[in-house]
Parts: C-alpha cells; structure tokens; sequence
C-alpha cells in the first residue's frame, strides 16, 4: 500500500531535523495539492503566541501538501514507522515509537476503511499504547475524523491508500483573520515568516488574503524585508 504526508505549515519548508526527516521518509519530487480544512488556529508560545496552522472539521477547505512515502506500507509496523518518523519530526524530543503527546498527535486516514479493517484495528492498539491520547480531529481510535481530501480541480485522490498527518491541540474558538494578523503585526521577532513560507510553498488557508488585507493597512516595519518580495507579489496579485 502506497502512504503518504498531508503536510501543514513549517514541516514542509523548516530546515531544521525536518529536513533530513523530509529527505528520507518522502517522494519531494511529487508533491500533490489537496483541498482539507486547515486554519491559524493555534497560538505558539514558542512563535511569540503567533498562530500556527492546524488541521479542523470546522475551518473552511484551504490547500495543503500530499507527499507519498518513499517507502510501502505492508503491515502495522510499517505504518508505526513512517507515523513516530512523522512525529519525530514535529516533536524533535519525541521517544522512540511515540506517536502523540497531551497537545498533539499523529491521526491516519484510510481510502478504503473496509479494505483495510485488520491494520485499522491493528493501528488503533498501537496508537492507544503510544500516545497520551486523541486530538481532534482525531478520534479516540487514531483515526482522522476529515473526508478523503480532493485535489484541486475536484477530481479524486487515488495515488495513496492511506494518509498520515498531525493533529495539534487547536483554540477553542475560530480566530478571525485580524486576530491572526494582529498577532504577528504587534511583534518584531520575526514570526511573521511562518505565514509567508506558507504561502511561497503552497500551503493556503481560506482566510490568506483577509490576513494579507490587515498586514498590509498596518504596514508593520517587518514588511520590507527583502526575503518576503515574491511572496508579497503574489498575495497582491491575488488581491487585484
């Protein structure tokens, strides 16, 4: 069975572990957009309690990464590996075999449930014994409670079976897109560079250009930084 990474926010483009991480467990060279609902919907005490993307049943569709594995998925184990390699990467003091901690976790989703009903069950033990437990939108048995995405155009996803991706503990209400944008405007640390890699990589929220709109009235000093031109481009292209 082909696997694969629905990738949000800094996974896909932070050079840190993650980059050896992205070089040994996925196919970079076919990478897939897909339509999921993705929102900022988490407030990072490490980001300067900016907003970090999360995946949500109740955020509008944005656009997300899909990358294949690079490796087959034949059994349980198989999956348990390429699942606690995914949370490594977004935990780098993950413990071996771990999958999930109080604030986050790795959820997988299958295209075809009745076709795989034994590594679900399977997978739901493992997932019970290596992670402190769910974090919608995944359910108490690891599980992924989102439809099977669609590309961009709507037509099906078939080039994977199964779909692995974090889960991260989300505020309980929808922060509006000034929110967002207040929070990066109002600091001067840099932060603001999460929403702009996400946006020169291709990972997009509903809310984007609501955000943009904000940024660009308050006009923040980080705003001439050189490094965020193309994308700056970009977003006011898609304004007009």
């Amino acid at each position: 069975m082909q696997a694969g990474i629905l990738v949000i926010g800094s996974l896909l483009w932070d050079n840190s572990h993650r980059e050896e991480w992205r070089h040994t467990h996925l196919n970079l060279n076919e990478q897939i957009y897909v339509k999921v609902p993705i929102c900022y919907g988490r407030r990072s005490s490490k980001r300067g309690n900016t907003f970090t993307m999360v995946l949500r049943s109740d955020a509008k569709l944005g656009q997300a990464v899909l990358l294949p594995c690079l490796s087959s998925v034949k059994n349980v184990e198989d999956l348990a590996h390429e699942a606690s390699a995914l949370w490594k990467a977004e935990r780098s003091s993950a413990q071996k075999g771990e999958v999930g901690v109080s604030w986050g976790c790795v959820g997988i989703l299958f295209r075809s449930a009745d076709t795989h009903i034994n590594l679900m069950k399977k997978w739901s033990l493992y997932f019970e014994n290596n992670s402190k437990g769910p974090v919608a939108p995944v359910n108490s048995d690891g599980i992924l409670s989102i439809p099977w995405p669609k590309k961009l155009d709507n037509s099906p996803l078939t080039e994977v079976d199964i779909i692995l991706s974090t889960a991260t503990k989300a505020e309980k209400a929808l922060p509006t897109a000034e929110d967002i944008a207040d929070a990066w405007i109002n600091q001067n640390h840099g932060y603001e560079r999460y929403f702009f890699e996400n946006v020169r990589h291709g990972i997009r929220t509903a809310e984007d250009l609501e955000i943009w709109r904000r940024i660009e009235e308050k006009s923040p000093m980080w705003l001439s930084n050189p490094n965020y031109e193309e994308v700056i481009f970009l977003l006011k292209s898609e304004v007009a």
